[in-house]
């Protein structure tokens, strides 16, 4: 976490506004709760689709069988390995901002804001190394989940993944409230 505030910043705040907090997500914790079942479910994908991948090799298939599991084995691999990498890197790219009025997260060419006295609601995760996760949500309800029409209706708007000293900030937070 870095305290200090990189110059960029004073281009996206209004005249009346100051930050109180910026840092990064920190290293780490790349697993999140909906893991307990992908991990098992990716296994299981990319097994299949190398056993199938190879045993078409093996018995010398038509062409098309071949190219056929070449996609699967990809989306195999990238859900094992692919996605924690891809995590690991867009954190590295990660800028988060909190001013008296505003939430942002800054990542590569994209600024995302939100004022958090709209969207109040937090549910936070605590991970066991002092760091945690703070996700902000549309409903007055953070524990309830209910589907409708197959969108989510308690839908996080905004969420500050794997931040250092997360007690810190909600500290902050709360304070603004």
């Amino acid at each position: 976490m870095d305290d200090r505030q990189p110059n960029w910043i004073n281009q996206y705040l209004m005249p009346d506004e100051y930050v109180l907090w910026n840092g990064k997500p920190g290293k780490g914790n790349l697993l999140t709760g909906q893991d307990v079942f992908m991990i098992p479910f990716s296994i299981l994908w990319c097994g299949f689709a190398i056993v199938w991948e190879t045993s078409v090799l093996i018995m010398s298939a038509p062409l098309l069988f071949k190219i056929w599991g070449i996609p699967f084995v990809c989306v195999g691999l990238y859900m094992v390995f692919g996605r924690f990498l891809m995590k690991s890197y867009l954190r590295k790219k990660i800028v988060y901002v909190i001013t008296n009025r505003r939430l942002f997260i800054f990542c590569r060419n994209q600024v995302n804001t939100i004022d958090y006295h709209i969207c109040p609601t937090k549910t936070v995760t605590r991970h066991g190394n002092g760091y945690g996760t703070i996700s902000f949500s549309s409903s007055t309800q953070p524990n309830q989940m209910f589907f409708l029409q197959g969108q989510r209706q308690n839908q996080n708007i905004f969420e500050l993944d794997n931040i250092p000293d997360v007690d810190r900030v909600l500290r902050i937070l709360s304070d603004l409230s």
